[in-house]
């Protein structure tokens, strides 16, 4: 009996674990990774981002502009994406929630002029905006609107 409620314990974890979604970010490949949107090659990582479904699906993008008309285009709501992740500029390498990032927007050259940098560290981003001309965004949801 204490075996089978054992068995029966293992089991349910197991199974809750198999069913878990994996959102974390997964690394872009600058020359080896397509942009889901347009279809270009991602080289300049420092603008590239992506996001992960409710299904643990990733997209990855060479621009935001791509992102969110990705995610307009084929009709994806907020309720189907899991996370966003955006590019440090400072560290393309690092991938961030843009929910936590500094965003710039500006007229600077992007793969897809977008015109959209994240940022890790705020006051990198302040002074990015200001070297650039550009504003410095209090929400990644006004970014989504003017995309």
């Amino acid at each position: 009996m204490k075996k089978t409620i054992l068995c029966s314990i293992v089991l349910s974890v197991m199974m809750l674990a198999a069913c878990s979604v994996n959102d974390k970010p997964q690394a872009i490949q600058a020359g080896k990774d397509n942009c889901d949107k347009c279809g270009m090659s991602i080289e300049k990582k420092q603008f590239s981002c992506e996001f992960i479904t409710d299904k643990g699906k990733c997209f990855k993008f060479d621009d935001a502009t791509c992102l969110f008309h990705y995610l307009h285009d084929n009709q994806i709501g907020d309720s189907t994406v899991a996370k966003i992740y955006v590019a440090d500029y400072d560290q393309p390498d690092s991938l961030i929630d843009i929910r936590r990032a500094s965003l710039v927007l500006g007229e600077f050259q992007t793969p897809m002029n977008g015109g959209v940098a994240a940022f890790k560290n705020h006051t990198h981003a302040v002074k990015f905006a200001k070297d650039n001309n550009a504003i410095l965004l209090d929400s990644w949801e006004r970014l989504k609107i003017s995309h």
